[in-house]
């Protein structure tokens, strides 16, 4: 496995029992993901129409294209519900706040054929240089949760991204197209780490065979949400200070983990974190924030919901829903059930996430260049009893504080307990207290839009975004 990536050799940790236990089939702990990929297939063909799961891109002016991904990886026992079989079978209070990054290696050096969904601009010119890598999420066999909610905005960048099969769908998927997807195969749910690795390597090795060959990669920033961000924050902690290339230089130039409660370990890249007031104080999220350094940022969203509203429809175009089945072992959630336990006349959480999330992309970007400081952290604040400190009209106080929290109409609550702290709600108030709190909605839309302009200037708001930030208030005020 020679060519342009280094091949770490892996340090066995051996027990105080000497190298004959560990002979003997005592375990192993390996801390390396990555090896050289064997390979990267060509292009699929007709992947707009026929490739599953995939978003039609062509009238953002992209192109949608599947590789296989052929290399061998190493099997772990798990350390998160990223990498397990069955998500129940974890205890994520102790996985997401560890602080022990070994990992007990059970078999090294495994095959597998992945599948990798890439969507770019069709004109190399228009490419920003930043790529976006993300693990598929295993809910409806593959879902591309970050290209999900900020398509419009990597489109408008010029940004690329890249999805990498997770090994607990590739069963689904290929049941879903036999012939075209043959290949595919892993033996393990934690072969994910060295797929992650040797999907990068590939990308930042920029060879013939790369599926970003003719594009200039600049930075390669892994992300996710929820699932995927917990896989993203996995990743970081047990995997990148081994996940090199030959020169040295990290084969990622940052993580941004999104909607998960995990710590994060210090690092030599840039590290930026998001949670909503869904996650932030989930399985023992309090105990795992930490101060601010060069390399390390934390935001936490006050009235945001975990199950966030999707951004308005765009150019690009969802694929069918249910085409592939989400695997055994995936946890199920009823929102309905949970909307029920919500105030009288509320509605599901409209909160508009997705506007912050493009300018924690933007600042991640800026902060990997080397351009500019992310803003400093805000944290959500909380009573003694690590309960939401709230304000008079029952939203969370502290955080990043966008209008729907600052200049409020509703109330904006989370579900309390198990599943339904995922989902929230949206209560919002009559006309007669809109009119009482602002007068006139010219008076209510002013404040808007100068709390926008303050977000805009703190630069946790894109400028272009604030007309469509008061557009979203417009239309949500009663008076």
């Amino acid at each position: 496995m020679s060519g342009n990536i280094h091949v770490l050799r892996r340090k066995v940790l051996l027990a105080a029992a000497g190298i004959g236990a560990a002979s003997l089939g005592a375990p192993r702990f390996c801390r390396a993901a990555n090896a050289a990929p064997q390979g990267v297939s060509s292009p699929l063909s007709d992947t707009a129409t026929l490739g599953v799961l995939v978003w039609n891109v062509g009238a953002l002016d992209y192109e949608a294209n599947e590789y296989f991904l052929t290399g061998r990886a190493d099997v772990y026992k798990p350390v998160s519900m990223a990498d397990a079989p069955d998500v129940a079978s974890r205890d994520n209070l102790k996985d997401l706040g560890r602080g022990d990054f070994s990992r007990e290696l059970i078999n090294a050096e495994v095959p597998f054929t992945t599948r990798l969904i890439v969507y770019r601009p069709k004109n190399k010119r228009r490419f920003s240089g930043n790529v976006v890598i993300e693990t598929l999420h295993p809910n409806g066999g593959g879902r591309s949760l970050a290209w999900n909610a900020l398509h419009d905005f990597f489109a408008a960048g010029g940004d690329a991204y890249v999805g990498v099969q997770h090994p607990l769908t590739i069963a689904g998927v290929k049941a879903a197209d036999p012939d075209r997807y043959a290949p595919l195969s892993a033996a393990d749910a934690t072969q994910l780490w060295g797929m992650l690795a040797q999907a990068g390597a590939a990308i930042k090795m920029q060879g013939p065979t790369s599926p970003l060959y003719g594009y200039p990669v600049q930075h390669l920033l892994m992300t996710g949400y929820s699932y995927t961000g917990v896989a993203t924050a996995t990743f970081a902690n047990y995997h990148h200070r081994e996940a090199k290339l030959k020169n040295g230089q990290s084969i990622f130039d940052g993580y941004l983990p999104m909607a998960d409660a995990q710590y994060v370990r210090p690092l030599d890249v840039p590290v930026m974190r998001l949670n909503t007031q869904s996650d932030f104080n989930g399985f023992g999220g309090l105990k795992n924030r930490r101060p601010d350094d060069d390399r390390y940022r934390h935001y936490e969203v006050a009235g945001a919901a975990h199950v966030a509203v999707p951004p308005p429809d765009g150019a690009a175009v969802a694929p069918a829903p249910d085409k592939v089945p989400t695997p055994a072992g995936q946890p199920h959630f009823s929102p309905s059930s949970c909307q029920s336990q919500f105030p009288a006349g509320s509605h599901p959480n409209d909160y508009p996430l997705y506007l912050f999330q493009a300018a924690m992309f933007d600042n991640m970007y800026r902060w990997m260049s080397g351009r500019k400081v992310p803003p400093p952290s805000a944290m959500i604040d909380t009573n003694a009893d690590g309960s939401v400190r709230l304000d008079e009209f029952g939203n969370a106080m502290g955080g990043i504080r966008y209008p729907q929290v600052a200049v409020p109409v509703a109330a904006y609550g989370v579900g309390t307990t198990d599943a339904c702290q995922l989902f929230g709600y949206t209560a919002p108030f009559d006309a007669a207290k809109c009119k009482d709190l602002y007068g006139e909605k010219t008076s209510y839309l002013s404040k808007v839009r100068s709390t926008g302009e303050k977000l805009v200037a703190d630069r946790l708001l894109l400028g272009d975004d604030l007309a469509k930030l008061v557009a979203i208030a417009s239309m949500r005020a009663a008076f």
